[in-house]
């Protein structure tokens, strides 16, 4: 069983990333970059077949799932390189 820290805001606990509570007058700035997500990889690789034109995505999660949809389109006669991050 993993650790889970105890949130409290106000004196209220919640689960990590449950919320976020924003008080103030103050505008909000900034960026996130979510991590890769199979859910969205995988039929964006699948949707690849629909062109014959070169396609470019980023922030493909190295995992099992993608690996294997990635031999699979190549057994399709599709060509891709991967640039992994760590």
């Amino acid at each position: 069983m993993g650790l889970r820290a105890k949130v409290t805001i106000h004196g209220e606990a919640i689960a990590p990333m449950d919320r976020f509570v924003i008080e103030g007058g103050h505008r909000l700035s900034g960026a996130i970059s979510p991590a890769g997500n199979k859910n969205a990889a995988l039929p964006l690789l699948a949707a690849s077949l629909l062109t014959n034109e070169p396609l470019t995505l980023h922030n493909i999660p190295n995992i099992g799932d993608v690996r294997t949809k990635l031999q699979l389109l190549e057994g399709a006669a599709c060509a891709y390189r991967a640039y992994w991050t760590a």
